[in-house]
Parts: structure tokens; C-alpha cells; sequence
């Protein structure tokens, strides 16, 4: 069923410190179909609810992450109802969902909505505050996130969403370009592409890559929900490989292997960046998610392996050039011999590409398999 066809029902939702409490308005609830992770919850069932009987879905990506282990739910005769414990020592969130969109089937439950034990005075004067925020202050905060300004243009992107997306364009646009160069001229002269790939692309994959440092410091500016690691060792392995070993010796540049590296670099961004255009604005074609999750099986481990390759067939060079080597004596007391480390790049590589396809294989799973809650967290 396409997402306008999507019947979603009423969820009133409530916090305290450690847990979220969901309650999914629907009764005669037959089958459910629960999803927990970390970061979502999915959830589709036959029931009866605001259209009658039907099917209804739901697709709630968190503020915060949450642990499903120590998550439970329970079907009701008249809803469904989840205990969900947040991750860590808990905080008071400012809102359910982690888009800042106003969900019309999203409701508070102000029964729920409360951040000490009930054993606490119940003098609003002696309501002690988390986060320098009353429980008052706490509660006008959430009714003001659902009650969003609805005079507003609602298809208006903030600052956030509109940076992301030229962001992402940009690259897209970038890695296209640097993939259909090098298809051409491998088609129009297949020996002379193969030895001219950094000479007909250089400066554009240079830039984009420059450029892709900043996927590193999206997570850590809080503009993604992502974790930086998996985008630090791959943006760093990668500008290592370009800027300091091709770069700076010439007769890599016309090895065929460097062609090949930059072909399959660009063929990878070419199905990611789209991917990520889409997710900024709340879209999902599920062509575009297959590709994003799939077509790193054969393109990383060639990646990895054109990478290695690379490495290894520059150390004769920089043994014999001796660039960026540091020889005794000198001011700074020591010494420095590159090869060395090149010698022991392959197998951090090895480890760093592990990490890499462990953190792809996971993510296929969780997007396209996705992992569900199990029944033995189930209580009657």
C-alpha cells in the first residue's frame, strides 16, 4: 500500500525519565506485526479503528534511541499498549518523533506525561525540575510540538532540510558527472581511459571528496541521526588513498588500477546520494532503498580490494622517491619511514572494510528485513 493509502490510527503517547508509553487506538487488534529497533517502531494489523475495519500502519522513527530488549507491549481489547525503555540514563524528550513534523494522528496522553515517581509532593512549588524545566514548562513544551503553526507554509524546508538536500544533490550531481566521464572514454578508447582516470577526473572527485568531510561533522552537529563512525572510516580511508598516495606520485595516476578505484568509488555514490536527497524530505521509493542497500555487496569489497591494491603497488615507488619520509638528523628527534607504514596499511584497511560491510549488512538488514520484537516480550 502506498504511504497516501496508508491508513495510520490515533497514538496517544506519554514519558517519564526511563520509558515512553505508546497507546495504539485500534480494537479487535488480529495479528500484529511488531518491529522494535533502536531507532523505530513499526507496527500493522487488521483492527477496528477511526475507518472501520481495515488495515492500519504505523512508522515511528524516535527522538532518542530506546532498547528493545527491555521493551514490551501488550494487545488489549479496545488498543494495543507499549512500555518502550528509553537507552541510557534517560532524559526528558521534547517530542516523540525525531522529524520535527506535526502528525495528525499523534496525540499526547497527558495521564502519561509525568517525570518524577508519584511519591513526589504534589505542591507544584515543590515539583522538582529536570533540565531546568518545570513539569508545566515541560508539558506547554509538548503541546506546543504537536500544535505547530499551521498558518505557516507547511512545504516550506527549515534551514536544516534545505542544506541537506543541496548537500546531497551536490554530490549526486558531482559523482554522476565522474562516472559518466569515465563509462565514455572507456567506451570510446578502453586503453587509453584506463590510463588516464585521475587525468580526466581528478579535480572533480577531489572536490567531492573534500567536500565529504562534512559527513563526518553532520552527526556531530546533531543534522543526521546517524553515528560518525562508519562515514569517518570511509571519508578518511578514501582521502588518504586520493590526496596523499595518487596524488603525489604521478606514475600511480596512469596505473589502470586507479581508474577502476574511481569508477567504483563514483558508482557507489551514484545510488547513495539519492538515497539520502529522498530520506531529507520524508521519501521513500522503495527502487532507491533496494539499490542503497544492495549494490554495496559487490562495489565495497572491489572498493576495498582496488584500495589495497593501490597501496601496495605504491610503496616501490615511495621507497624509491622517499616522500614523506623523516630522516635523523633533525629538529624534532626522530624519524619517520612511509613505506613502513604502507606495509601496514592492507591489513588496517582489512579490519576498517570488516567494520564497514558488519555496519552495511546491518543496516540492510534493519531497513529492508528489519528485526521484529519478540512474542516473549508479549504480556497478557
Amino acid at each position: 500500500m502506498a504511504d497516501s493509502e496508508r491508513l495510520s490510527p490515533f497514538v496517544y503517547w506519554g514519558q517519564k525519565i526511563d520509558h515512553i508509553s505508546l497507546k495504539i487506538d485500534l480494537k479487535n487488534v488480529v495479528d500484529p506485526k511488531v518491529e522494535l529497533t533502536e531507532d523505530e517502531l513499526k507496527f500493522k494489523a487488521d483492527a477496528i479503528g477511526i475507518r472501520g475495519h481495515n488495515s492500519y500502519e504505523l512508522d515511528v522513527q524516535f527522538y532518542h534511541p530506546v532498547d528493545p530488549d527491555k521493551s514490551r507491549y501488550r494487545v488489549l481489547d479496545r488498543c494495543v499498549d507499549f512500555h518502550i525503555q528509553k537507552k541510557g540514563d534517560g532524559e526528558v524528550w521534547p517530542r516523540l518523533t525525531w522529524k520535527k513534523i506535526k502528525y495528525p494522528w499523534l496525540k499526547i496522553d497527558f495521564d502519561k506525561v509525568a517525570y518524577e515517581d508519584e511519591s513526589e509532593s504534589e505542591d507544584d512549588d515543590q515539583v522538582p525540575q529536570k533540565n531546568g524545566m518545570s513539569q508545566e514548562d515541560i508539558m506547554k513544551q509538548l503541546t506546543k510540538e504537536l500544535d505547530l503553526d499551521t498558518a505557516s507554509d507547511p512545504d516550506m524546508p527549515d534551514f536544516k532540510t534545505a542544506y541537506l538536500f543541496m548537500y546531497n544533490l551536490f554530490q549526486f550531481v558531482g559523482f554522476t558527472f565522474i562516472s559518466c566521464v569515465l563509462i565514455y572514454n572507456f567506451i570510446k578508447n578502453k586503453e587509453e581511459a584506463m590510463t588516464s582516470g585521475f587525468r580526466l577526473v581528478g579535480t572533480q572527485i577531489m572536490v567531492c571528496q573534500t567536500a565529504a568531510v562534512m559527513e563526518i561533522l553532520h552527526p556531530a552537529m546533531g543534522l543526521v541521526k546517524s553515528s560518525p563512525i562508519a562515514p569517518l572510516l570511509q571519508v578518511l580511508g578514501r582521502n588518504f588513498i586520493l590526496f596523499v598516495i595518487i596524488l603525489h606520485e604521478e606514475n600511480i595516476q596512469s596505473a589502470p588500477l586507479v581508474f577502476f578505484l574511481l569508477l567504483t568509488w563514483s558508482l557507489i555514490e551514484v545510488v547513495r546520494y539519492p538515497f539520502y536527497m529522498l530520506a531529507v524530505l520524508n521519501i521513500k521509493i522503495y527502487v532507491v532503498t533496494w539499490l542503497r542497500y544492495t549494490l554495496w555487496m559487490p562495489l565495497y569489497p572491489v572498493g576495498i580490494f582496488l584500495e589495497g591494491a593501490v597501496v601496495i603497488l605504491s610503496i616501490p615507488l615511495y621507497e624509491m622517491s622517499g616522500k614523506f619520509c623523516l630522516s635523523l638528523p633533525n629538529h624534532a628527534n626522530m624519524a619517520f619511514y612511509f613505506p613502513w607504514f604502507l606495509y601496514v596499511y592492507p591489513p588496517i584497511l582489512l579490519m576498517a572494510g570488516y567494520h564497514m560491510l558488519s555496519y552495511m549488512h546491518n543496516q540492510r538488514k534493519k531497513v529492508i528485513g528489519g528485526g521484529t520484537l519478540s512474542s516473549s516480550k508479549k504480556s497478557s
